[in-house]
Order: structure tokens, then sequence, then C-alpha cells
């Protein structure tokens, strides 16, 4: 894995993980640690990747209110407000995950985040 801060590919994975349970790396240039997700737009988040990912796909597919997908992931044991929610959904490269929501890589417009909601005018949300 290529370093964040100096893009060296001269790195060492350490033996101990992240609180989530990720990766963690040492570069041998520039001597500074980092996670698998470091670098990245989830990399500040108390939550999986993939709870996000899977939080924002069904608020837009499935039109479920913000209390909703808070509160049926409350039962799931993820405790997280309405506005985290609202947060994640705003998160302008939220559609990193476009191609395996079915839709191939070409077909996403670079306007527009990458998730969308299927249905309507086929417009997706607008990235800010």
């Amino acid at each position: 894995m290529d370093c964040p801060t100096c893009a060296a590919t001269a790195t060492r994975e350490q033996p101990q993980r992240t609180a989530l349970g990720y990766r963690t790396f040492r570069c041998t240039v520039c001597r500074c640690r980092f996670n698998e997700r470091s670098g990245t737009p989830f990399n500040f988040l108390e939550y999986p990747t993939d709870i996000v990912l899977l939080v924002v796909h069904w608020r837009l597919q499935y039109k479920l209110s913000l209390r909703d997908l808070a509160q049926m992931f409350l039962e799931r044991g993820f405790v997280f407000t309405h506005e985290a929610v609202r947060a994640w959904e705003a998160t302008p490269r939220c559609g990193a995950s476009a191609p395996s929501l079915g839709r191939p890589a070409s077909a996403v417009p670079t306007t527009n985040c990458a998730i969308s909601s299927g249905f309507g005018s086929g417009k997706g949300r607008r990235c800010r």
C-alpha cells in the first residue's frame, strides 16, 4: 500500500490493527504510520466503511427516512443519529462503490454522485 504522506511504495504492514480491525502500515521512507482507510473520505468515521455504504445505499434505493435508517441499524447494534446519515449521504465521494451497485463504471456521470436512486428521472443526487 502506498504511503498517503509521501506516496512511497516502500511500506510495511504492522501487526497491530485499528479499533475497527483495519490493517496498519508504516512507511520506511518518511516513517509515518497509517491504516488502509487513510487518505479516503471514510478516514475519520467511527463506523466500518461497508456499514456507511450500506446505509447510504438503502437511503437512496428504498427511499427510507433518516430516522428509520438510524432505528433499523440500532436494532442491529450500530448506534448513530439521523444527522450522521445525512452527513454520509452528502459526502461527494459517496459514489466510490458505484460499480458494485449494478451500474457499469462508464455509465457513472462525472457531475453527479455515483449512487443514485434508480427511480424517477434517472438523475443522481448532485455533488456539492
